[in-house]
């Protein structure tokens, strides 16, 4: 690495920036990043880099980034509208974190920007520092006071912390999430003392380090005194008023006046969602130079004065809109003028040289990686020193590749810390770009991005939520009441019935109240209390259950009479093969493989499905079995739904296999009738190892030398007479079917003995979320998104879902772009003019698709990273959620636009959809729920659409326990029933106190988990979890987790009950520990306790009884030492 920043730093360009006498320009941008990093290297000093766009600022800063930590992004939208409107969370979270880092210290950086982020006003520096806050343990704070101040610096409440810029609080905790750490900092608080301050982990919410203070800085840069809101508003409301004398009609006065009035209420509560509103309140005109003193460079001023030209004129066009719909005050000059910025500084700007020593030059195109790798090596210049840029398993490759063919080379491998190759002077440095297909590595938002997880708990409860009861049937949950009785204070579930009947169901029963969970969209029946309806429609259900549990039953008998191929062991080449696998497999992955291999290795016929989201890598785990079956002699046939998608898989195959030297083939309808024949001929003769292709691949004229394993991707999507074919077959091979539609985990362990099923769900490494917008459909904002997304080389899906009129919308777009090339499809057009589109698309032809629901599945486009989708209310959430799914399939930030028709009236189902839609970037509720109708829809592919409505009667979860029920009986197997418990007979008064929690979600966790618990060191670590998670426990909740405790002793072997009576407790001893306990050291135990605790024996069974006191302390430590000394 030395030797190359060496060689670099004497570069006259370097020596240029350094002096500040010269710079370069037709750079590419891997060559400007270099160039940089070596000026930063040889002399470090502050450099703000202004590139002309968003999209380079981007792109320069993956390069840098690699190369050096003293690196910062900060950018914007270049769209104000789109700033207001859609921009990404991610990029603000970015800019914020800049600043703050500019703020805390003065050593020497890199600051990467666009033009409109280096001209965009800021809040003073010394405001901006004075809205950092310091903690420390034992100092004097408010909870209250320190909540307020948050809000104030842009801080979003939320019940738990589990992304940047957030804050939450329960009992005696502040919880915060700062852009600047890893992790959230949890504050737990005595009084108005900070008690103590401790990093905690946002996915199992549990401390992971103890600490003595904490610095961070605010969430947002819009950041107002009480003194500068006033000031605002009483600026806002002069202009408010002039602009009301100038309009006519009262509607358009009313609007305007709602708008601003609206705009200053969530000024007031710190909320600022109008951005507009900083051009009130900066008027000093503070900007990025004001935070960082430094040398400015500019790729080209021409460049950069035309994007400030672009960037003036669509904003005051923006701001004459909003005027113009009355929702805006006019104000135009919202941005530093840059030609003023220029004047006052010294621009070191990037233009032509022509010294040939100094050029840093590309390398391979990007397309050239397709290539088999031996090929690029060959290609290499042997009389430059080549150093290798690579991580340590590509590196591996790389050496065998070379062993193998004995290649005499000049190299050195490296850290991979470049984000593509180069050529400089004698030199040559490749990087993973270069070689392998796919390759990416990024340091992007790696403060503000979390990469995508599963949720493990899909089925939460909230207010409103339709619930199942064991015996009632379906009612409405209304949220956890507290309610007194007798003098005790208890929790109840509070569920309404039909008429409005209600059901208070003590939390200490809550197992017998389910979630209904049905489709999006099913009408709920509520059930009527004193009606016998339920019971029927549970009898109704059971009967179909029986008869799809002896159906499965059967058909996996029959399966099992049938006589295998049983596979062999593993040898060594199939683990050369799974190695040889470019990326780290997740988890799942590896189980995933390990579990289909061991299936095939019976002397039955499998049948595996194995399930996983888009891009969760279910291909890489069918490429393993595939070699498995080849290598063992086999030939593997792989099933696709459509021509596009079997295209892309022999695409992958081929990439795959390329060193195995397996002969692999392909049939669809742009294969030849003379290329399939010699195929035909070639798969009877045993010639190909491999074949993919589409429902063709059934027809009679294909016939196996000795086939020996099916791959069919998406079943449930071919028709009826495939199906039929497909359930022929698999009668006597090993069939691994690939679904992306998850199904329910309860399902699964019901299929246990019937069909095996893997799962996939961990996430692909660096996908970033897709950035999520919901806005009213206006032209200029769809011209803008368009524009965006094709200005960085990207490809535009537009869903429009009615076939009348979608050649008038394609015609506009047109019209708007004619550069572009603009392609319609859609479900009326004929199947192969559906194809041959797709395909096009996906080659590049055409930059914007116009099209319906179509595009739901099957696609992985990758460089078509924006989807617009017009009227997005009238989506189901699963269904958008599988739309969203075509953009974000690699490393670029994808975004999706759900637009509305503008004011209209929204139904209330439909806001929290949309509400929920927009949570998908952050895999939230919104998630959840698309999660709940796939696996219901999962389970419906799996036994078969008629079960669909009976799913909706009782609700997938019972539905799915009366099934499992039912196949364990006609598999002769004990009906598995939850475990009888016996219950400590005491006087209980456990309850959550509002104080400590008024989130219903979390007292309901806290009753089913304390319930779950099965022993008593669990119990001990789950109190203690809820002690970090909440601060100290309130005696009320303590006697939640003692009355568990008594549960937990009254249920060990030896203890027949446990009860309270007036003045005692009585715990009696069953017969068997009766006759076989030490009388006498049990005797002389309780006696050491306290003397009046008395034991006798009657029936043959030791009885002790223990006097009451004020609390149930000398009950706790006479249990205890029984269950610490006798049991």
């Amino acid at each position: 690495m030395e030797k190359i920043w060496n060689s670099l730093q004497d570069n006259d360009v370097v020596k240029g920036i350094v002096s500040s006498k010269i710079s370069c320009g037709n750079l590419f941008l891997m060559e400007e990043a270099l160039l940089l990093v070596s000026s930063f290297k040889k002399e470090p000093k502050n450099y703000i880099v202004v590139k002309k766009s968003m999209y380079e600022a981007q792109q320069l800063y993956k390069r840098v980034s690699p190369l050096m930590d003293e690196v910062l992004l900060f950018v914007m939208e270049e769209s104000l509208r789109v700033q207001a409107i859609a921009s990404s969370p991610e990029d603000k979270d970015e800019m914020i974190y800049s600043l703050t880092q500019l703020i805390k210290d003065n050593k020497p950086k890199i600051i990467i920007c666009n033009v409109a982020a280096f001209t965009r006003y800021l809040p003073d520096p010394v405001f901006f520092k004075e809205n950092c806050i310091h903690l420390e343990i034992n100092q004097e704070q408010d909870m209250n006071t320190l909540k307020k101040q948050l809000n104030r610096m842009g801080y979003s409440r939320l019940n738990y912390v589990d992304r940047p810029c957030t804050f939450a609080s329960r009992g005696g905790i502040i919880d915060v999430f700062s852009l600047e750490y890893d992790h959230p900092i949890r504050i737990e608080f005595f009084d108005t003392e900070i008690e103590s301050i401790r990093f905690f982990d946002e996915e199992t919410q549990r401390t992971i380090e103890r600490i003595d203070s904490i610095d961070f800085g605010p969430a947002t840069d819009l950041l107002f005194t009480d003194e500068q809101i006033s000031e605002i508003q009483q600026e806002v409301q002069k202009k408010l008023e002039k602009e009301l004398v100038l309009l006519k009609l009262e509607e358009d006065k009313e609007m305007l006046q709602d708008h601003i009035e609206a705009d200053m209420r969530s000024l007031e509560s710190y909320e600022p969602e109008n951005i507009l509103y900083i051009y009130f309140a900066y008027t000093k005109g503070y900007h990025l130079f004001d935070y960082l003193q430094g040398k400015i460079i500019f790729s080209s001023t021409e460049e950069v004065q035309q994007s400030f030209k672009k960037l003036n004129e669509e904003t005051i066009s923006y701001m004459q809109e909003r005027v113009q719909d009355h929702i805006s005050l006019p104000k135009y000059m919202l941005f530093q003028d840059i030609h003023m910025i220029i004047q006052k500084n010294n621009i070191l700007e990037f233009h032509e040289f022509l010294d040939e020593d100094s050029i840093v030059s590309e390398i391979f195109p990007l397309e050239k990686a397709a290539l088999p790798l031996i090929n690029q090596l060959e290609a290499i210049d042997r009389h430059k020193k080549v150093y290798f840029s690579l991580e340590t398993k590509q590196a591996k490759q790389v050496e065998a590749c070379m062993f193998e063919n004995e290649m005499n080379l000049q190299c050195e491998f490296i850290e991979p810390c470049f984000y593509e190759g180069f050529s400089y002077q004698n030199m040559i440095v490749i990087s993973a770009r270069e070689l392998f297909v796919d390759a990416y590595h990024s340091k992007r938002y790696q403060k503000t991005f979390k990469e995508g997880r599963i949720l493990e708990n899909v089925m939460e409860l909230e207010k409103n939520d339709y619930v199942v009861h064991e015996q009632y049937g379906i009612g409405q949950y209304l949220g956890i009441v507290t309610r007194e009785n007798k003098g005790r204070k208890l929790d109840y579930l509070h569920v309404v019935y039909r008429g409005g009947d209600e059901l208070y169901v003590p939390l200490s029963q809550f197992q017998l109240v389910r979630k209904y969970i049905s489709k999006e969209g099913a009408g709920v029946k509520l059930s009527q209390l004193g009606s016998n309806a339920w019971q029927k429609t549970k009898e109704k259900v059971n009967q179909r259950v029986e008869e799809i549990a002896a159906r499965l039953v059967e058909l996996y008998a029959l399966r099992n009479e049938n006589i295998g191929y049983a596979f062999p062991k593993d040898d060594a080449l199939q683990k050369e093969f799974e190695e040889a696998f470019e990326y780290e497999p997740t988890p799942d992955q590896i189980k995933a493989i390990h579990d289909i291999k061991i299936e095939m290795e019976k002397p039955k016929p499998m049948d595996h499905l194995l399930c996983g989201d888009v891009g969760f890598g279910k291909t890489e785990v069918a490429m393993c079995c595939a070699f498995k079956a080849i290598a063992s002699g086999k030939q593997v046939a792989f099933l696709c739904p459509t021509t596009i998608l079997s295209m892309q898989h022999y695409q992958t195959v081929l990439h795959r296999f390329e060193s195995t030297g397996a002969n692999i083939a392909l049939v669809n309808r742009f294969v030849s009738q003379k290329e399939i024949t010699q195929i035909t001929k070639d798969l009877k003769a045993g010639n190909i190892d491999i074949i993919i292709g589409t429902h063709k691949l059934l027809n009679k004229s294909f016939q196996y030398k000795d086939l020996g394993l099916l791959i069919i991707d998406e079943e449930q999507r071919f028709g009826v007479e495939h199906k039929e074919k497909i359930k022929e077959m698999k009668s006597s091979i090993d069939v691994l079917s690939l679904s992306a539609t998850p199904i329910p985990r309860t399902l699964q362990m019901s299929l246990i003995g019937v069909r095996t099923i893997s799962q996939l769900n961990t996430p692909p490494a660096k996908r970033h979320p897709v950035q999520t917008y919901i806005m009213e459909k206006r032209g200029s904002l769809i011209q803008e998104i368009i524009a965006r997304e094709l200005a960085r080389g990207g490809q535009v899906f537009y869903l429009y879902n009615r076939v009348d009129h979608i050649h008038t919308t394609a015609n506009h777009l047109s019209n708007l772009f004619p550069d572009a090339n603009v392609a319609v499809a859609h479900g009326k057009m004929a199947k192969e003019t559906i194809e041959e589109t797709m395909m096009d698309f996906a080659q590049g032809k055409y930059q914007i698709l116009v099209c319906t629901t179509i595009i739901e599945t099957g696609l992985d486009i990758a460089n078509a990273n924006t989807i617009i989708i017009e009227n997005a209310d009238k989506f189901g959430l699963s269904q958008l959620y599988q739309i969203r799914g075509r953009v974000g399939r690699r490393d670029k930030i994808a975004y999706c636009y759900l637009m509305i028709q503008p004011n209209k009236e929204l139904t209330e189902t439909a806001q929290k959809r949309l509400k929920s839609i927009k949570e998908f970037t952050r895999l939230g509720s919104g998630y959840k729920i698309a999660m709940r109708d796939l696996t219901i829809r999962g389970a419906g592919d799996l036994l078969g659409p008629q079960q669909a409505g009976f799913i909706d009667q009782v609700g997938l979860d019972m539905y799915l326990e009366l099934l499992g029920n039912a196949i364990s009986r006609h598999k002769g197997e004990p009906v598995s029933k939850a475990k009888e418990e016996k219950r400590a007979m005491l006087d209980f008064k456990g309850h959550i106190p509002q104080q400590f929690t008024e989130n219903d979600g979390d007292k309901l966790s806290i009753y089913q988990q304390v319930r779950k618990i099965d022993t008593f060191k669990d119990l001990k670590s789950y109190q203690q979890r809820i002690q970090d998670l909440f601060g100290k426990i309130p005696k009320e909740v303590h006697q939640i987790f003692e009355q568990r405790w008594f549960d937990l002793f009254v249920n060990q072997k030896g203890i027949e009950s446990l009860k309270e009576e007036e003045k005692q407790y009585v715990l009696t001893f069953d017969e068997d520990f009766s006759a076989h306990c030490d009388g006498i050291k049990l005797f002389e135990t309780m006696n050491d306790i306290n003397r009046a605790i008395s034991l006798t024996l009657k029936k043959q069974k030791i009885i002790i009884t223990i006097p009451k006191k004020k609390n149930k302390d000398l009950l706790m430590e006479t249990l205890k030492n029984i269950e610490e000394k006798f049991l």
